[in-house]
């Protein structure tokens, strides 16, 4: 499932192998995290970002040769987090846990994620379309959209490799849209209906699989 993935994402200049350089790394990314997250991408600078790290910004080029390659280790380390996540929702032992707890287990699992970590919804979920953003929250979209066809390849069999990938896409998508919308709304403090947003998002989800897996006759369905 490689369709829609972004495959020339700029690359680090230097992978450091000692403990001291990947701090410094871990330091810059985490700087970086909270300046996308507070001014937005396009008006952060690698500058502010290597003050904010409390480094110069020649050691900030010395590991990345550009804003974009920063942000596409931002995304990456999303993309380790969020599976894991997936991983651990989707071990062994799920799978005999009915469809509905799990979808409920997968969203709160995301809103959790975004909560820990500052930068998650304005980076990922409200990137605006065709720009840099976009091109890193699409790689990410891509491998939970992966994820959760894995999920309905054990549930249901039956359906073919493009079924899984269309149902996981527009299950997905919806799914990101209302979490954005839920978030941009507590961001202004509207609480409750932020919290309404994100448990629809749940009943969408739910529903919307339960419709898009058609049993053949004489298929038993699993919950």
């Amino acid at each position: 499932m490689d369709e829609g993935r972004e495959t020339g994402a700029p690359a680090m200049r230097r992978v450091p192998r000692r403990a001291r350089g990947q701090q410094r790394v871990t330091i810059i990314l985490d700087a970086a995290e909270q300046l996308f997250a507070e001014v937005g991408y396009d008006a952060a600078t690698t500058n502010e970002i290597a003050s904010r790290a409390r480094t110069s910004i020649g050691s900030l080029y010395q590991f990345f040769p550009n804003k974009e390659a920063i942000l596409h280790a931002v995304a990456e380390r999303y993309h380790a987090g969020m599976l894991a996540v997936y991983n651990a929702l989707l071990s062994s032992d799920s799978d005999n846990v009915p469809l509905e707890v799990l979808v409920e287990r997968l969203i709160e699992a995301m809103i959790a994620f975004g909560g820990a970590h500052i930068g998650f919804s304005r980076i990922i979920l409200q990137a605006p379309p065709n720009t840099q953003l976009a091109s890193a929250a699409n790689m990410l979209l891509w491998d939970m959209i992966g994820q959760l066809e894995r999920l309905l390849a054990v549930r249901a069999p039956w359906l073919t490799s493009s079924q899984r990938t269309l149902y996981a896409t527009v299950g997905l998508t919806a799914v990101n849209a209302l979490l954005s919308l839920g978030i941009a709304e507590k961001q202004v403090s509207n609480e409750d209906y932020a919290h309404q947003l994100m448990e629809q998002a749940k009943v969408m989800l739910i529903a919307y699989l339960n419709a898009a897996i058609v049993v053949p006759e004489g298929t038993t369905k699993r919950r």
